[in-house]
């Protein structure tokens, strides 16, 4: 598993950074630098935000969140029952209930693997909510009890969970990041603008004129790309069918703007923020 317990995020409104020139979009780093998530725009138009890498990554492939590790499908019935419910430490919410920053649930998870994501209530009791997840612990023996965990929130629950309220939970758009393809990690988020490293800490970018590697299937200027299907981070033309009409099969990643040649890479016009 890629996902890393170091990385810092954080919930803050940021507005546009006060340092100008002196970010460097080709730096790599081994621990954060920046909250994961961080962006900004660049005088030309250009979007860039701070990322954690899963895997080695090459300069100029398509990237997105690793889901099998970062997520979680949706999961049934995971409140816990009433009588099994413990009040953490000396909070004075219960978990689960209105006003609490955490809740109890009953999935599997090892310590912080969901830091920086989203857990949705998608059925029953507080159904349409989305919580922002500060952290979690791991499932033990004992904390809470057998088979829960805990989970951390940056804001208050709204409306109570319990034993009907079914979740799911989405990963950090930007943590976690590989190679984005139409199969595998299918949302892209970015673009890696050097390579990295597995752990690494480095810039996407999201928005804007930017090099993209490039399969076989070469677009027009103009066209719209989207994720490859056949090569991991790299785009294609949008797909057609054997009519000649064209049809979204996979995320969109933005419009054609200088097409180069297959396992090469293109200029592209990024539409992913």
């Amino acid at each position: 598993m890629a996902v890393s317990t170091d990385n810092y995020y954080s919930n803050s409104i940021v507005g546009q950074p006060q340092v100008g020139a002196d970010i460097d979009i080709y730096e790599t780093s081994s621990s954060p630098k920046y909250a994961i998530g961080f962006g900004f725009t660049r005088g030309d138009g250009n979007k860039y935000r701070y990322g954690h890498f899963g895997e080695l990554t090459n300069r100029g492939a398509l990237v997105g969140t690793d889901v099998s590790e970062s997520g979680l499908g949706k999961i049934e019935d995971v409140g816990a029952l009433v009588a099994n419910l413990t009040t953490r430490g000396s909070s004075i919410n219960a978990p689960n209930a209105v006003g609490a920053r955490y809740m109890q649930l009953v999935i599997t998870a090892t310590a912080n693997q969901f830091t920086g994501g989203y857990i949705t209530i998608t059925t029953g009791t507080g159904a349409g909510y989305t919580y922002r997840i500060r952290g979690n612990t791991a499932t033990s023996a004992g904390s809470p009890v057998t088979g829960n965990i805990y989970l951390d929130l940056w804001d208050k629950i709204q409306v109570a969970i319990d034993s009907n309220s079914d979740i799911a939970i989405a990963g950090s758009s930007y943590a976690n990041l590989e190679a984005a393809l139409s199969s595998d990690n299918p949302v892209p988020v970015g673009v890696a603008v050097t390579g990295n490293t597995i752990t690494d800490y480095g810039w996407i970018q999201t928005a804007g004129v930017g090099g993209v590697l490039q399969d076989a299937n070469i677009f027009t200027i103009g066209s719209v790309v989207t994720v490859s299907s056949n090569t991991a981070g790299a785009v294609t033309n949008l797909p057609t069918t054997s009519s000649g009409s064209v049809y979204a099969a996979q995320a969109v990643v933005g419009y054609g703007v200088e097409p180069g040649t297959s396992a090469d890479y293109s200029i592209v016009y990024l539409t992913l923020e």
